[in-house]
């Protein structure tokens, strides 16, 4: 059974997407969640919490399928393709979700201060990876920043145009050859 805060959480995820941050009164989400507007104010006292609180919620879910199986001892190309390959499928999956976080970070509401702090986890891992790679000379001697930027770009812009227009990819893109184009982006 899903919890009352958790049903409020997935009722502002739904409101969001259907019609947009500026657009969902807690008076509607309320609704949609099925509890009194008191309600909500006794898990969020604002709606800048409630909606922080939202993103918090998805980069939790987005960090655990992307460290799904992730081992930091295994060797460098094969941790590069679980993360990615990870996070690929988990965006390709959600499409609703890869939206709404989309969404969430371009609101003034979640501040640079609160994504760093919600994505430390993920970040610390594929930091860690990156720094494997160029002290093994294995990737290009550039920032993290922008070796994470190449590969997340490459990688949620195929997973939204195969959501908007999958007639133009045909049935399947094979994952092994995105991967394999990330990596060979960000190679020395």
């Amino acid at each position: 059974m899903i919890d009352k805060r958790q049903q409020i959480l997935q009722a502002t995820a739904d409101m969001i997407a259907e019609y947009g941050l500026q657009a969902c009164p807690m008076s509607k989400i309320s609704a949609r969640a099925g509890c009194g507007a008191g309600t909500i104010y006794r898990y969020f006292e604002t709606k800048e919490e409630l909606v922080k609180a939202l993103f918090e919620d998805l980069i939790e879910r987005l960090t655990e399928a992307c460290l799904h199986e992730y081992d930091a001892s295994q060797p460098l190309r094969d941790r590069f393709y679980r993360l990615w390959g990870n996070y690929y499928h988990y965006v390709l999956a959600n499409p609703g979700q890869r939206a709404l976080m989309e969404q969430l970070l371009a609101s003034p509401i979640i501040c640079n201060d609160q994504t760093d702090c919600a994505l430390r986890t993920l970040h610390l891992t594929t930091h860690q990876l990156l720094d494997d790679g160029k002290h093994q000379g294995v990737f290009k001697d550039l920032s993290n920043e922008i070796l994470n930027t190449i590969t997340y770009g490459s990688l949620i812009m195929m997973s939204k145009k195969l959501h908007q227009s999958p007639e133009k990819f045909g049935t399947e893109v094979p994952v092994e050859a995105l991967l394999g184009m990330c990596w060979d982006a960000i190679r020395c």
